[in-house]
């Protein structure tokens, strides 16, 4: 068969640990492609050292290789700066005139919409993944900076759109929003699902589950007899962590053998751990930063309930992970939550964004919590996993490389 060489264009370093569900879906498309496409990535290096700015570097994800070019380097992708990151992206772009230079791709593939101003005039068939319902913009409370000048990027959309050959949205009313706006492209818009990986996110006995809380409880400083209530994801506005604090300092009046372990770094690190601070909480909850996806595993093994208190989501993967590990979750009505979580099955949904409703969907969990842990959780995202979810997607490169 011949080989389809695709070039995916994003702000991020694909090595890195970077919390966040576009990053590990871009690593398992790079991760899970056939043989018979060549992936090379364009991007952010988080280190000057191993993958210098200005020069292809061949690199791996598990056994598959890929090339990586970045742009511009940053340690930190999860800090904020003043001009967005995707916006530097764009602008480092425009000069270089990278694909002409490095060789010629079947298929240009792009994660935001901006970078594809580089590509405006190329003929390349190219294809888009939309991860949000840019309605959000709508939304003050936005963590998406284009909230301040939503008409511009609603302009910008209007020219670039028409200019992909197939534009995939993780959350439906996205798929929705685009066809009534675009009628003469509407078939270009599908809704695809995400996805957990099962050889990291699976169940494991109940025996070495417990063995594995000891050796965990040691590591991170809690007690083995602890009901430990988990999250993963980025500390911004988008995820809202200060509503799970108000709603955790509920339940742990009432349950005072719960700790919550929060994974992950973002712009309000600092902020949140003043206000758990004031809460009285700083000895019930653990802030571990950004782990790898197998730590992130342990920990969603050791953990009773997952949460989820985000104030928008498309079709967030830390739900998915939680509950390949056979862990309930307690979540926000959010995105596209509800094609996994069944509310009496796997835990459960709040229909309300309030700490006194947040804190009592969670205490139901806890009170059947052993109805709700294990194959409940593990069957509801066994059809969601790379090899089932990604074959249309290498399909369309294979259909957009023969065009």
């Amino acid at each position: 068969m011949e080989e389809t060489s695709v070039c995916i264009i994003y702000q991020t370093d694909p090595l890195a640990s970077i919390p966040g569900g576009i990053d590990t879906f871009i690593k398992g498309i790079i991760r899970w492609a056939p043989e018979d496409i060549s992936i090379s990535m364009i991007g952010i290096s988080t280190s000057q050292k191993d993958r210098p700015v200005g020069k292809w570097s061949e690199c791996y994800l598990g056994n598959r290789k890929f090339n990586f070019f970045p742009v511009l380097c940053q340690s930190n992708l999860g800090k904020q700066n003043r001009v967005p990151l995707t916006l530097r992206l764009t602008f480092s772009l425009l000069p270089n005139k990278l694909l002409q230079k490095f060789g010629v791709f079947n298929v240009l593939e792009f994660h935001r919409v901006e970078p594809c101003l580089a590509f405006l005039f190329d003929s390349t068939p190219k294809n888009l993944f939309v991860h949000q319902d840019m309605s959000v913009l709508n939304d003050q409370k936005s963590d998406i900076r284009w909230k301040y000048f939503p008409n511009l990027f609603y302009a910008l959309e209007n020219l670039l759109l028409p200019k992909f050959d197939s534009v995939y949205c993780v959350k439906e009313s996205a798929v929705r929003a685009y066809r009534n706006r675009f009628i003469k492209h509407k078939s270009k818009f599908k809704f695809i699902p995400t996805w957990m990986d099962p050889d990291i996110f699976s169940r494991i006995s109940e025996n070495a589950r417990l063995g594995l809380k000891i050796k965990l409880s040691s590591m991170y400083g809690f007690s083995q007899d602890d009901v430990v209530l988990i999250s993963v994801g980025r500390l911004d506005h988008q995820k809202d962590p200060l509503l799970m604090l108000d709603a955790f300092a509920k339940v742990y009046a009432k349950k005072h053998k719960v700790r919550l372990v929060m994974v992950g770094d973002g712009v309000l690190k600092d902020q949140v751990k003043k206000h758990g601070d004031k809460l009285g909480l700083k000895e019930r909850i653990h802030f571990v930063g950004s782990r790898s996806a197998q730590e992130i595993a342990d920990l969603l093994r050791i953990a009773d309930l997952f949460l989820l208190s985000s104030a928008y989501e498309g079709m967030p993967m830390c739900v998915l992970e939680a509950l390949g590990c056979g862990l309930p979750v307690a979540t926000t009505d959010v995105g596209e939550v509800s094609r996994v979580v069944s509310e009496g099955i796997n835990g459960e949904i709040t229909k309300i964004r309030s700490p006194e409703s947040f804190s009592a969907t969670i205490i139901s969990c806890l009170d059947k919590i052993a109805q709700y842990r294990g194959s409940p959780c593990s069957n509801a995202v066994s059809e969601y996993i790379p090899a089932k979810v990604l074959e249309p997607v290498y399909e369309n490169y294979r259909l957009l490389a023969s065009k």
